[in-house]
């Protein structure tokens, strides 16, 4: 039994008293109308119609359903426009996972950009987890730095996440610029600190090959932005992605070094239910970040250029 289509192939045979005029108006066979009455009935156990060749009339249940439905098929439509509604506008709530810092810096600045199109759209922003289980935070996406695990979910590329070694340029005036990895032994490197644990093996290649250099210095900080306040202020070198310094690159308040030392970059990954399950608001929105974050890939590659480079090419 198709309950609704059942209830509404019943209410139009009543108000139409004919069997071939409601199978007209519903677009289907007297057959079909037949058998969705005779479905109805064997649901409920009792007969609501009786047929003649010439009339139909209604039985008591059938009355008593009749005037019952009318009140459930038009709560159903109502319901049935403004699920169709929702589809074809963009209103609700996006939820979106990211690393804390690419989400200050980055996701509110989009976020409020494109809210003021779509001011019908809220956004409920997780920051600092890299492990957001999508469906148990009901997250209708997530970014994620670098590799990601196999899943159901889509994954598309954002752009790329280049790390950067870099200092203020009066720390580089006054202790000298690194030329390979190796002198960072002989400089102040100022150290994230996860958890409890130092993160004091900067990574590097040369020539196709990787090399891990440990470094050292009087600055070990768990938050990212207090120790880029610490290298802008002329403390020492860092070791970041360059999403974090792209800003203070692009000022002049850091300036990058070992550029010809820089690993491949980590991908940055925007990770969703497949585009024909999302609702239009986070498929516009998804668009849209895609959009922005390439155009903004571009700010930051063109941050990781050489001082000299950036001065030949104006």
């Amino acid at each position: 039994m198709n309950s609704i289509q059942d209830l509404r192939v019943f209410s139009e045979i009543v108000k139409s008293n004919s069997f071939s005029m409601a199978a007209t108006k519903l677009g289907l066979s007297p057959a079909t109308m037949s058998g969705r009455l005779k479905a109805l009935e064997d649901h409920f156990g009792v007969a609501l119609l009786k047929r003649t060749t010439r009339s139909l009339s209604l039985t008591e249940e059938g009355k008593y359903l009749f005037e019952t439905s009318k009140a459930i098929i038009d709560d159903f439509e109502k319901l049935d426009k403004t699920m169709r509604a929702r589809k074809g506008c963009a209103f609700g709530t996006v939820t979106i996972a990211a690393p804390a810092d690419f989400g200050r810096k980055y996701l509110v600045p989009l976020t409020n950009e494109f809210g003021k199109d779509h001011p019908e759209v809220g956004f409920r922003l997780i920051f600092g987890a890299d492990d957001v289980n999508l469906v148990e935070n009901e997250c209708d996406m997530a970014i994620r730095f670098g590799a990601v695990p196999d899943s159901a979910l889509t994954t598309r590329k954002l752009g790329a996440n280049p790390i950067v070694t870099c200092a203020s340029p009066a720390y580089l005036d006054r202790f000298g610029v690194p030329e390979a990895p190796n002198d960072l032994a002989n400089h102040n490197c100022l150290i994230y600190l996860d958890g409890k644990l130092p993160n004091d093996k900067w990574s590097f290649a040369a020539d196709g090959e990787q090399s891990i250099v440990r470094v050292s210095g009087n600055r070990l900080v768990s938050d990212w932005t207090a120790l880029i306040d610490l290298a802008q202020s002329g403390q020492g070198i860092i070791h970041a992605s360059s999403w974090d310094v792209c800003h203070a690159l692009e000022a002049g308040t850091l300036v990058p070094v070992l550029l010809d030392f820089q690993e491949e970059p980590a991908i940055i990954h925007l990770l969703s239910e497949q585009r024909h399950r999302l609702p239009l608001r986070t498929v516009e929105f998804i668009d849209f970040l895609i959009r922005r974050v390439k155009r903004m890939s571009r700010s930051v590659e063109l941050s990781l250029r050489p001082p000299l480079e950036l001065c030949g090419a104006a």
